[in-house]
C-alpha cells in the first residue's frame, strides 16, 4: 500500500505529471496522426519524455550524476598545507541572510578536517549576482567562528564569483603564504571541475568530497518514479558537464 501510494503522488506531482502528460501526447501523435510530419513530431516527443523521465529518476542519477560523484573518493588521510572551501550560496529570509545548505555542508566538513588537523581554512565566495548581500565568503567565516575557530585561521577571500575565480583569487592566497598543496572541500557534484581549475593555477589539490545529492545504493523502486530530488540533483550534473566545458577553453 505504501508503495502505490508513493506511485500516485509520484504521477499526480511534478515533475511525474508533466511526464506523463509528454507520453500521451507522444502516443497520440504517434497512434493518430496521419501525416508524416505529425508521427515524426510524435517520436520527437517520446524521446524528449524519455529525456525528462532519466533527469528526474535515480535511474538517471547513475547517467548523470554518479560518474561526477564518483570522481573521487573520500580519502583516508589527509595531509596539506591548508584547507579551501568553496562557497554555493545565500538564502535570503525574513530573519535575514543565511548560508544554503550546500555550503553550510562543506563547511561542516571543513571543520571537522580543520579539528583534526588544526590547519588554516580558506572560504572563498563573493556575492550572489542579481541580490544585495553580503561576500558569501564573510558569511562562511561567521559559521566558523561561531563554532570556536580561531579568526587568525580563517582566511576571507571575497572576491570570486564562481569556481574558476575560487581558484585564481585563492591561488593568490596560498602564494603570499608559500602554500602549494591544499586539501578542497566543495560538494562531490562539483568537485571535478573544482579540481582542474585548482590545478590549473599550479596547485596541488586533495580532493574531499560531500554534500552528496542522490544515494549511492543498488536500484530500487523508489529510483523508478520521477522526484523533485533526482531532478534537482541530476540538473546540478548538466550544470556542471557544461561548466566543465566552459572552463576547457579558459586560461590562467
Amino acid at each position: 500500500m505504501l508503495m502505490f501510494g508513493k506511485l500516485v503522488s509520484s504521477i499526480l506531482t511534478l515533475p511525474g505529471f508533466f511526464i506523463l502528460i509528454l507520453l500521451i501526447a507522444a502516443l497520440v501523435l504517434i497512434r493518430k496522426g496521419e501525416e508524416r510530419w505529425i508521427k515524426a513530431s510524435g517520436i520527437v516527443l517520446l524521446i524528449l519524455c524519455i529525456f525528462v523521465y532519466l533527469l528526474s529518476t535515480g535511474v538517471g542519477t547513475y547517467v548523470f550524476l554518479q560518474p561526477l560523484e564518483d570522481s573521487y573518493s573520500i580519502p583516508k588521510t589527509v595531509s596539506g598545507q591548508a584547507i579551501v572551501v568553496l562557497s554555493s550560496g545565500v538564502i535570503i529570509g525574513p530573519d535575514g541572510q543565511m548560508l544554503d545548505s550546500h555550503t553550510v555542508a562543506r563547511l561542516s566538513k571543513a571543520l571537522s578536517l580543520h579539528q583534526q588537523t588544526k590547519l588554516p581554512i580558506v572560504v572563498t565566495g563573493s556575492f550572489v549576482p542579481g541580490r544585495s548581500t553580503s561576500p558569501v565568503a564573510e558569511l562562511m567565516r561567521d559559521w566558523l567562528l561561531d563554532r570556536g575557530v580561531v579568526t587568525s585561521r580563517v582566511i576571507v577571500e571575497p572576491r570570486a564569483r564562481n569556481t574558476w575565480e575560487n581558484a585564481e583569487f585563492s591561488s593568490d592566497i596560498c602564494r603570499q603564504f608559500n602554500w602549494s598543496n591544499i586539501i578542497l572541500v566543495t560538494s562531490a557534484v562539483h568537485m571535478k571541475r573544482a579540481v582542474k581549475s585548482f590545478e590549473r593555477f599550479g596547485l596541488k589539490v586533495i580532493p574531499f568530497p560531500t554534500d552528496y545529492l542522490y544515494d549511492h545504493t543498488d536500484l530500487g523502486f523508489i529510483d523508478f518514479l520521477p522526484s523533485r530530488q533526482a531532478l534537482n540533483a541530476n540538473l546540478a550534473a548538466v550544470y556542471e558537464f557544461i561548466g566543465q566545458i566552459s572552463y576547457a577553453f579558459k586560461t590562467p
